[in-house]
This record gives C-alpha cells, structure tokens and sequence, in this order.
C-alpha cells in the first residue's frame, strides 16, 4: 500500500495505452472547445471503456476511458483523448487518489498535440501540469506547483521536437497499431519534465480465460510495452526504468475491431493487472460486460 503514492503517478496512462483505436469516443460533457471541434453532417464514432485495477491483490482503481475523432473529410481531423482514474474498492477506502488527464489535437497520419492538460490529486494535494503545442511542438509548460528551474533544465531543447504528451503517445500508439495491424515499434514522449520513448513488440497468441474480476474469455493477440528514459530523470531512481506493460487485444463488439481486454504490468513493487469490464459504442449503447461493474 505505501508504494501507491508513486505507482499512479508513474504509470496512470500507461496501464491503458491500447484502449483507444481510430475511431473516437462520445464526451460526457463538452465545453466550448470540444464543441468548436465537431464538424457539420459528421456523427462522431467510437467508444468509452471502464476498467478494473488490481495491484496486490486488491482492486486498487478505476479507470474510464473516452477519445473522439472528428472530421468531415475537408481539413484534418481531430483527436479528444480523455483518462479519468480514481482510488476503488478497499484501497480508495484507504487512500483518496484521482488523475484526470486530456489531449486535444490533429490526426496527420501521426497525431499532432495542440493541447495538453493533468489534474492529480493525492489526499487533498493537487499538481496541475499544461503544455500548449505550435506545430505540434511544445511551446509553452506550466505546473502548479511550479515545476523547479532545476527540474526544466534536465531536458534539454534538441531532444523534445518530434515528442508528444503522454496520453497524445497513447493515442498514437494504439491508433497506429490498429491501422497497421501491429504493434507500433516507438513513439517519443515528453511530459513537461522528464522525455522517454515507448517501445512496442508483438507478443505470441494466447487463450484468457474468465475469473470474477476478469470478464473476458477467448482467444487475444499482445504487444509488449517497454519504456527507454532520455532525459529529466532523477540520478539514483528507477522509476519507468523497470516498467513493462503487456497488452491483450481481441474482438469485443465494437465497430472499430480489437481492443484491449487484459493489461498486465510488471514493476519494481511488483505486479499489477487492468480487466475490461465494461465497453460502450458511440450511442452509449453497452457492447460488453455490465453497467455497474
């Protein structure tokens, strides 16, 4: 339990990095940009994605997943990426945790951030962190609390051209994957502190078979999710270092095809699990799993 302080900071977007796929998912509640987003005479597609996690035996969080790609075939698309996660079950009785994260931008064959947004608030002290993108560069980062001059100064300028936000790389990780139909090899990620890439390679074919935490049954294809640190890391500290998701896709009654069923994750302080358990398509129809899982 004492290592929960670090383990949803470090790998929050992480344990659903195959959970978006080329078409887009309906936002509960839009604001004025995500309005300025939809296009006349397009009706967005896609899905929202609840998941259970475990860590240690316990359910530890739950995580809803949404993203939205907009366009009518006259300029570029866009993408609306949404993860909320929260301290569940026994642990969220324990420890009150919750991480809001959001991405906004173009989809140019790769996706192209204009936007970046977090919120994460362990036991009542909150971190809020923006970076805003000109051509798809970041421009301007922000942190409340400020991040420290020592801390900006460890990523040098030259290496964050090409690198995304965190949950724009999920994005574009699972979005390339499905329209390539296989694990994306590397996407370059900067956060506004620290840069690293996420390396992706193909697992063999496996059969999962049903628990009462793991709903899904059946035959799932995988990708293995390593992280390789650049910059902006602390001396002495192996956090991402060591972190290996390996993520289980298959066919679960959503129009875009497979999508991640089972996440499983190996870290320093041991392992951890995420089980679909609930995914609905654009009309908010239920496709699989139940309502108040």
């Amino acid at each position: 339990m004492a290592h929960l302080n670090t383990f949803p900071r470090d790998v929050a977007c992480w344990l659903v990095v195959a959970v978006i796929s080329v078409a887009g998912g309906t936002i509960a509640q839009a604001d004025p940009d995500e309005q300025a987003m939809a296009v006349t005479g397009k009706t967005p597609s896609g899905f929202a994605l609840t998941y259970n996690v475990y860590s240690g035996g316990f359910r530890a969080m739950r995580l809803d997943f949404t993203v939205a790609l907009d366009g009518d075939g006259a300029g570029q698309p866009r993408y609306d990426t949404r993860i909320n996660m929260e301290t569940s079950g026994l642990v969220g009785a324990l420890f009150n945790w919750r991480f809001d994260a959001s991405s906004v931008g173009e989809w140019q064959d790769e996706a192209v951030p204009t936007r970046y947004r977090t919120a994460n608030v362990w036991r009542g002290n909150a971190r809020e962190v923006a970076i805003d993108y000109e051509n798809g560069v970041a421009s301007a980062v922000s942190a409340e609390p400020p991040y420290s001059a020592e801390d900006l100064e460890k990523v040098a300028p030259f290496v964050t051209p090409g690198a995304v936000d965190p949950t724009t790389a999920v994005t574009s990780l699972v979005m390339k994957s499905a329209l390539e139909d296989a694990c994306h090899p590397q996407t370059a990620i900067y956060d506004g502190r620290r840069r690293y890439d996420a390396n992706m390679q193909a697992l063999p074919p496996r059969a999962l078979k049903r628990s009462s935490t793991a709903p899904f049954e059946g035959q799932v294809e995988g990708c293995k999710l390593t992280f390789k640190r650049i910059a902006g890391f602390r001396p002495g500290k192996k956090r991402m270092q060591d972190l290996e998701v390996d993520i289980w896709l298959a066919e679960i009654g959503v129009e875009i095809g497979r999508l991640p069923v089972r996440l499983e994750m190996q870290t320093p302080w041991g392992a951890g699990f995420a089980h679909l358990v609930s995914a609905r398509d654009a009309e908010g129809t239920l496709v699989f799993g139940e309502a108040d899982r």
